[in-house]
């Protein structure tokens, strides 16, 4: 039980130490970098125009408006949902939940505030249930665009040069995954999502995300710093994992470290000149007027092109061709009367569900809803076909339709559902 609580509480008491250190480090900058005041002297003298040390300033927001940081990270990723030992900490024996994942981020800084990002993200994420004797694994390809907002700036002064930073994140993105449910002690196979059934990268199922995160930097110099984010994805479906029951949306974790470089093109502007000094800025010498028949002088005569000199272009043939007709012969496919295909819809681990429910959700008639059960699973199928052919155009009407956009095929032997489509 305590180990519980303590892995309950951990990732929310750094992330709270580390805003408190992030507070406390803004003040303690604000009064070690205070600008110290300079007494003027009590002489008469002339003051120096004003638009002579306008135009040597530099606007605050264009310190940051030109800032590009591109990140490469890298770090774990952790599923919470139905199919999950504990609800806090991951398993690490038998079907380690642990998983690494990499990321690129691309950053613009829009204010000393807020910065816009895009963000890919490649991740596997797994959860085992021994209860259940089940244990998922699923491949996730994530893009997202999300911003970022600094607490630093937003609560002190802006500046560009603290050892650390604070931020917090807020997004949504796409994530693009194949998933597939083992039985734990045998590793069979018991059901799949995506690979090809799904409309997103690659036939991967595609689910939409919300993220909410923070973000810390620690800098090294002008341009290099290192960089630790955790951010949830909460998807919008319980698909990820095949079980539909506790979670009603399936949310992981990714936790990474990475090291940032800043394209910074403040470098090059010129520094803001103290009030109330002097600066000497050189007289413009304006040239005499010159003649029209001087400046004729010096126009540089262009050279002609000789048009005899152009290659000649080609004569345009024209050619008639004549359309071939290809017959092709068309091989009569001969159904196999034991084995059938059908669409399947939906599908529930040791519970039933509803066929006029699922009637009205998909706008499919009841006739043609057929439930059947396959270890231990009630699944939900449409149609019955003879040809795989004739079973893709029904999914595809499926989808497109009746919106069931993870609609599959699955084949039947005898009545009994095969774990695999025969060849």
């Amino acid at each position: 039980m305590k180990t519980k609580i303590g892995f309950r509480f951990v990732r929310p008491c750094l992330i709270a130490g580390l805003i408190l250190f992030s507070v406390i480090d803004n003040q303690l900058s604000a009064q070690i970098f205070k600008p110290k005041q300079q007494s003027t002297p009590k002489q008469t003298e002339t003051v120096s125009k004003p638009q002579r040390s306008e135009t040597a300033t530099t606007n605050s927001y264009s310190r940051w408006s030109n800032d590009w940081r591109i990140t490469l990270g890298g770090g774990t990723s952790l599923f919470f949902g139905d199919i999950k030992q504990y609800t806090f900490y991951p398993v690490f024996k038998n079907k380690s939940e642990w998983r690494f994942g990499a990321s690129l981020l691309i950053e613009k800084q829009l204010s000393p505030v807020f910065s816009l990002r895009g963000q890919a993200l490649l991740n596997h994420l797994v959860g085992t249930r021994r209860s259940w004797d089940r244990n998922f694994i699923a491949e996730n390809i994530e893009f997202n665009l999300n911003t970022a907002i600094d607490i630093n700036n937003l609560l002190g002064r802006d500046r560009k040069d603290r050892f650390f930073t604070t931020s917090l994140i807020f997004g949504v993105g796409l994530a693009n995954f194949n998933s597939t449910l083992y039985a734990l002690g045998s590793g069979n196979v018991l059901a799949t999502n995506g690979f090809g059934n799904g409309s997103g990268l690659g036939g991967r199922t595609l689910e939409g995300i919300l993220m909410a995160g923070a973000s810390f930097d620690f800098r090294l110099d002008d341009n290099w710093s290192l960089r630790l984010e955790s951010a949830n994805r909460i998807m919008n479906s319980d698909y990820l994992d095949l079980y539909s029951s506790h979670f009603k949306y399936d949310v992981y974790n990714y936790t990474s470290v990475g090291i940032s470089y800043t394209f910074n093109s403040a470098k090059k502007r010129v520094s803001k000149v103290p009030e109330g000094e002097p600066v000497n800025i050189p007289e413009v010498i304006q040239n005499e007027p010159v003649s029209p028949e001087e400046s004729l002088n010096q126009v540089v005569d262009v050279l002609k092109v000789d048009e005899t000199n152009k290659a000649a272009e080609p004569e345009k043939q024209v050619v008639e061709t004549t359309p071939e007709v290809i017959v092709v012969p068309v091989k009569n496919e001969v159904a196999v009367l034991d084995t059938e295909y059908r669409v399947q819809i939906r599908a529930r681990y040791e519970g039933k569900v509803s066929i006029a429910d699922l009637s009205r959700k998909y706008n499919i008639p009841e006739n043609e809803i057929s439930e059947s059960n396959h270890n231990r699973y009630y699944i939900y199928t449409v149609g019955s076909f003879a040809t795989y052919e004739q079973a893709a155009q029904k999914r595809n009407e499926i989808r497109s339709v009746n919106k069931v956009y993870d609609a599959f095929i699955v084949a039947f032997k005898d009545g009994i559902r095969l774990d695999k489509l025969p060849k």
